[in-house]
C-alpha cells in the first residue's frame, strides 16, 4: 500500500518517507533502461523519469540545501545524455533521404548510447542506491524559522 502525503507533516518529514521510495523506483527504471535490449521509446521514457525525479528533488532543495547539488548535477548529466540520444533519433527521421547523414547519425547514436550506459554504470555503481536512500531519508528541517513553516494545504 502506498502511503499518502499528509498535510500535517513538514516537508522534511514527508521527504524522509517519500523520496527514498522515489529513488528506489528511479534506480529500478534506470537499470531497465540501461539494458542493451531497450528500445528508443523506453530510453525516452527513462529520460522523462529522470526529469521528474530531478524536479521532485529540486522541490526539496530548501530542505537539503547545497548538499543536494552534487546529486542533482549527476541527474542533469544523465538527462543531457538521454536528451542528445533523443535528438539524434528525431533528426534521423528527418533525413531519411540522405544516406551519408544517416550513417553519421547512426554512429553518433551508438556513441551516445555508450555514453549513457557508461554514465548510468557510474551513477548506479556499488552502493549508490543505498547511499541515495540513506541521504534522502535523512532530510532535516531547515534552520531558519521562515523556511520551517508548512505550506498551506491546496
Amino acid at each position: 500500500m502506498k502511503p499518502k502525503w499528509k498535510p500535517s507533516v513538514t516537508a522534511a518529514e514527508g521527504a524522509r518517507v517519500f523520496l527514498p521510495q522515489l529513488a528506489d523506483k528511479y534506480f529500478n527504471a534506470g537499470r531497465k533502461a540501461a539494458d542493451k535490449t531497450r528500445s528508443t521509446k523506453a530510453l525516452h521514457q527513462f529520460r522523462i523519469a529522470t526529469k521528474r525525479f530531478r524536479y521532485s528533488l529540486e522541490l526539496f532543495q530548501p530542505v537539503f540545501g547545497a548538499s543536494l547539488d552534487r546529486r542533482l548535477d549527476a541527474l542533469r548529466k544523465l538527462q543531457r545524455s538521454l536528451g542528445k540520444l533523443n535528438d539524434y533519433r528525431a533528426i534521423l527521421k528527418l533525413v531519411a533521404d540522405d544516406e551519408t547523414l544517416q550513417a553519421q547519425l547512426e554512429k553518433a547514436i551508438k556513441r551516445q548510447l555508450k555514453e549513457f550506459r557508461r554514465r548510468w554504470k557510474t551513477f548506479d555503481s556499488h552502493g549508490q542506491l543505498k547511499s541515495w536512500k540513506t541521504y534522502l531519508a535523512g532530510a532535516r528541517a531547515p534552520s531558519s524559522p521562515a523556511s520551517r513553516r508548512r505550506p498551506a494545504a491546496p
